[in-house]
């Protein structure tokens, strides 16, 4: 096993902010971290386990070890006693605990510190989620992470704004495309508008990622780029949607006017699932069903998936 970093004595206090949390919650906190404590084993995180344990998990001390942090310290925050704890030194405690994310949240919930955010760039998704979108066939749907990064998406989202399968991380990236990409500027017959909007909101996503480098060398990149969206970025306007309607210019389907709609996602909240749908028996309807090979209304596929 590695040398530890050297512990801090007081994690809490370098700033008054963090202050402590009521009484029921440290009891809380103080079963919680047993808890998650007691269940741990130490070759679950890798120290060997060389003496007689009375009772199963992590002793304090072990803990208090992978965390940086003194026994003495570790040891009054587990007896729910009334001090500070920064979100830094929380995040070792978590990670030292293996903790996943809700419990994770859990902990921070109880010890009223604000969660740190994990990198926008590494969400960690379902696995089910690329089947969902798979199983909506004639739906284009995508889902961005918080930097408004492209994570999954399916055939027909392909089809219609371009596969981005062997593309870089940038170049996945919905605001890059949008500004620099001109195959895909070329889709928006209303790229005026959808631009002011797209950087009005994402200047959103930005503003609850102060700080975070990810956002920052993308915003600096476009800026260097783009004066378009350095133009806007100035503006700071911030702006929200959920839904709306959006025109697409296809090569080879024509006009599609879609109605899209954004969904979170509550096992990544910072992710979002974005659908596109056309209303039934609308001509965009039925050139998108065309442009992904559907069988026409009325005629039943064969065995093979194509018209009878």
């Amino acid at each position: 096993m590695a040398s530890p970093a050297p512990y801090r004595t007081d994690p809490g206090t370098a700033s008054a902010t963090f202050a402590s949390p009521p009484p029921d919650a440290r009891r809380e906190l103080a079963v919680f971290l047993t808890g998650r404590r007691a269940r741990l084993a130490p070759g679950d995180v890798g120290m060997v386990d060389g003496r007689r344990r009375r009772v199963p998990g992590l002793r304090r001390e072990e803990v208090a070890v992978l965390a940086h942090v003194s026994e003495t310290w570790y040891a009054r925050l587990e007896q729910g006693r009334p001090i500070n704890v920064s979100p830094n030194v929380l995040g070792s405690i978590a990670d030292a605990l293996r903790l996943d994310a809700p419990e994770r949240e859990y902990l921070f919930t109880l010890a009223g510190v604000t969660p740190q955010r994990p990198d926008p760039r590494a969400l960690a998704l379902p696995a089910s989620l690329q089947d969902l979108l798979d199983e909506l066939r004639y739906v284009p749907a995508v889902v961005y992470g918080p930097r408004w990064d492209v994570l999954l998406w399916n055939r027909a989202y392909a089809l219609v704004f371009g596969d981005l399968a062997g593309a870089s991380e940038l170049e996945r990236n919905v605001v890059y495309q949008l500004f620099l990409d001109p195959n895909r500027r070329r889709l928006f017959p209303e790229w005026e508008q959808l631009a002011r909007r797209v950087v009005e909101q994402f200047r959103l996503s930005a503003g609850r990622h102060a700080g975070e480098p990810s956002f920052a060398a993308l915003i600096a990149h476009l800026r260097e780029r783009s004066p378009e969206f350095r133009a806007r970025w100035d503006e700071h306007r911030v702006w929200h949607q959920t839904e709306g309607e959006k025109l697409v210019d296809h090569p080879v389907a024509g006009r599609l006017v879609f109605d899209h709609a954004s969904f979170s996602l509550p096992e990544a909240p910072d992710a979002v699932l974005l659908t596109y749908t056309t209303r039934p028996g609308s001509p965009s309807a039925l050139a998108l069903r065309a442009l992904l090979g559907a069988p026409r209304a009325g005629v039943q596929p064969n065995q093979e998936g194509r018209p009878a």
